[in-house]
């Protein structure tokens, strides 16, 4: 549980509207008013749905694996403003730096600052008390229930040598060979608590590229010749690959679902493969952020 009136903390819309809202700062916003937060439930865990299912005439349930749902965020306090006019603005500027319609960050500073994306769900409350004064209630949603913190962890790999890649069809379990360190892997460090969903960028030329996780034993694999021009896109979370952008490719068979190639918590080695159709081999870039529940 945390202590929101003692953490410093930050919605920021600043891309898009132009608003940001910090709390707990002795400086204020850029229209000198100070926001206190007091209270902040939801921050300690998201949401999990319970799915066992009752046995039928016996005693208790089928187990099955729980997924977390999204985060709701409750947040609330009180604001001063430097005069009546700001003390009204100061409303009408939260509202606008918590859409309803796409999300905005909202950043903790713990000992390492966190941060979720969030919208607005269902009814945010200003009420003003006295001339330069209000109170304030925000409920909000993140549909990812992760926290995210930390630097980004960024690699870029490119295939060794010819040969090196696994030749489709694969057929599980995979067996990836082991190699001394080189520009082909790289160990990608998860410091948070749970799995992380990376985005990962192939790029050409070169043809069957996969990509492999020591530490979790999964191979991301793609049946594709891609030219020097070409890129793979392959969004973890979202669980979709797009060739150049616009084109949606599965994974070939024998890789895992797109989804579930994450970052575990601690060390990952990773790995590239691939086939070399140009003295340039294909390459890819990976990045995530360390993850919390």
């Amino acid at each position: 549980m945390v202590d929101a009136s003692r953490l410093t903390a930050l919605l920021d819309d600043s891309m898009d509207s132009g608003v940001s809202i910090p709390f707990n700062t002795s400086a204020g916003d850029a229209y000198g008013v100070l926001w206190r937060m007091r209270e902040l439930e939801g921050w300690d865990s998201p949401e999990l749905d319970e799915g066992a299912d009752a046995k039928s005439g016996a005693d208790g349930l089928w187990d099955v694996e729980n997924f977390y749902g999204g985060r709701t965020l409750s947040i609330g306090g009180v604001f001063t403003a430097p005069s009546y006019e700001e003390r009204e603005a100061a409303g009408y500027r939260l509202a606008q730096a918590v859409p309803r319609d796409r999300l905005v960050a909202f950043t903790l500073n713990e000992t390492t600052p966190k941060w979720v994306r969030a919208r607005r769900s269902g009814r945010l409350k200003v009420r003003p008390v006295g001339e330069l004064h209000g109170e304030y209630s925000i409920s909000m949603l993140a549909p990812d229930p992760l926290k995210y913190g930390g630097a980004a962890v960024t690699a870029s790999l490119s295939v060794a040598t010819p040969g090196a890649g696994l030749a489709p069809p694969w057929t599980p379990p995979v067996l990836v060979p082991a190699s001394s360190s080189g520009l082909d892997q790289a160990v990608m460090t998860n410091t948070g608590i749970y799995s992380s969903p990376p985005v990962i960028t192939i790029h050409g030329p070169g043809a069957s590229v996969s990509v492999y996780n020591y530490a979790t034993s999964l191979l991301l694999a793609y049946d594709l010749t891609l030219g020097a021009s070409d890129f793979l896109t392959v969004d973890v979370a979202a669980g979709v690959a797009l060739l150049n952008g616009t084109a949606q490719r599965p994974p070939a068979p024998g890789s895992c679902v797109t989804s579930k190639f994450v970052m575990a918590p601690g060390d990952n080695l990773i790995r590239i493969f691939g086939t070399l159709t140009e003295v340039t081999p294909p390459s890819a870039d990976i990045s995530f952020y360390s993850a919390w529940t």
